[in-house]
Parts: C-alpha cells; sequence; structure tokens
C-alpha cells in the first residue's frame, strides 16, 4: 500500500480505525439509550396502570347499593299495557347514547306472546314481551354501554341472553334477547 497520497501527503492507516471505533460508540450509546427510553415509557405506564387499579378498587369498595325487589314488589310499577313505539323508542335512544348510531343492520324482532323466563311462577296478570335485538356494530366492547343504558332507563328489561360473533373484518354481529313485562289488568 502506498504511504503518500497524490498530492505528496502522507496517508494515514489510523483514521479509518478511528472513525469505526466511533461509529462503534455511537451504536452502542444509540442502543442504551433506547433501553432507558423504553424502560423509562415502561415504569410510566406501570405507574398509570397502579393509579388505574387504585381508582377501580375505589369505585367497587364504594360501590352503590343494589336493591333486590320481589315481583309483588314490582307490580305496582308494571305498565298496564304493551306500547310498542314506546320501547321502540327507548332502544334508539339507548342506542344512539351508546355510540352505536352507526351499526349495520340494526333490527329488533318483537314477540308480545311470549312465555315466562322465569322459572319461578307468576300472577296471570303478568304479560311477557320478548325482544331479539340484533346488529353489527366495529366495537364490540360498546355492547356493554348499551346494557348499562338499557338498565338506566325507567322500564323494567330482562336480559337474557347475549350472544357477540367476531367476523374476519374486524366488526362483531350481536344478538340479544330480551324480555320486558307489563300487567295486563283488564285481560
Amino acid at each position: 500500500m502506498r504511504k503518500y497520497d497524490v498530492f505528496g501527503k502522507k496517508i494515514s492507516q489510523a483514521k479509518f480505525l478511528y472513525i469505526i471505533f466511533f461509529v462503534f460508540l455511537v451504536v452502542i450509546g444509540g442502543y442504551f439509550g433506547v433501553i432507558r427510553l423504553q424502560q423509562s415509557r415502561l415504569d410510566a405506564l406501570k405507574d398509570e396502570e397502579r393509579s388505574i387499579q387504585r381508582q377501580i378498587n375505589l369505585l367497587l369498595q364504594s360501590g352503590q347499593t343494589v336493591n333486590y325487589y320481589t315481583i309483588d314488589e314490582l307490580i305496582p310499577y308494571l305498565p298496564s299495557s304493551f306500547d310498542q313505539q314506546s320501547i321502540a323508542n327507548t332502544l334508539e335512544y339507548v342506542r344512539n347514547i351508546s355510540g352505536l348510531a352507526n351499526s349495520i343492520d340494526y333490527h329488533i324482532t318483537y314477540n308480545p306472546l311470549a312465555t315466562s323466563p322465569f322459572t319461578d311462577p307468576l300472577p296471570a296478570s303478568i304479560k311477557f314481551v320478548s325482544l331479539t335485538i340484533s346488529m353489527q356494530i366495529e366495537e364490540p366492547l360498546l355492547i356493554l354501554d348499551y346494557i348499562e343504558n338499557l338498565y338506566a332507563e325507567d322500564l323494567i328489561f330482562y336480559i337474557r341472553q347475549v350472544n357477540v360473533a367476531y367476523t374476519i373484518d374486524g366488526t362483531a354481529l350481536i344478538q340479544m334477547q330480551v324480555f320486558t313485562f307489563y300487567n295486563d289488568v283488564n285481560p
């Protein structure tokens, strides 16, 4: 190898080794920097998870008391007739406030002559209406909001079953069987 370049300047072989060593130091420094950054992000996420878990525990500990009523106590609060339009409006309202207004294939099937979903005998004046609600939604967890909002309404609903089937495109097919009741005092 030549010791001088075309201009008569001495060629240094050590310069190349210095550059390789400098690049090596930058790469090693970058590696440890990225590891430190990821570790700090992980620690921040762990702290956030602990904070959220504490909030959930506080909510669970200070939960509202739940009152359970017998059928005899609920009969005076039942409507005396079945109003399909009122129930359809209520279900549409619940659907909209639950963020499911854009659901695909939303359909409700009414069966006003349904049998009792309960095993215990009830008074003959109580009539049952079965509602089958089906829809296709993009965010399956919104169905939980739908159920909570449905229970928050003034009507008495009994959700017997909820079926969720996931499709290949990431949506979910939901089918719910819901019962509502009325006290037919004039049979």
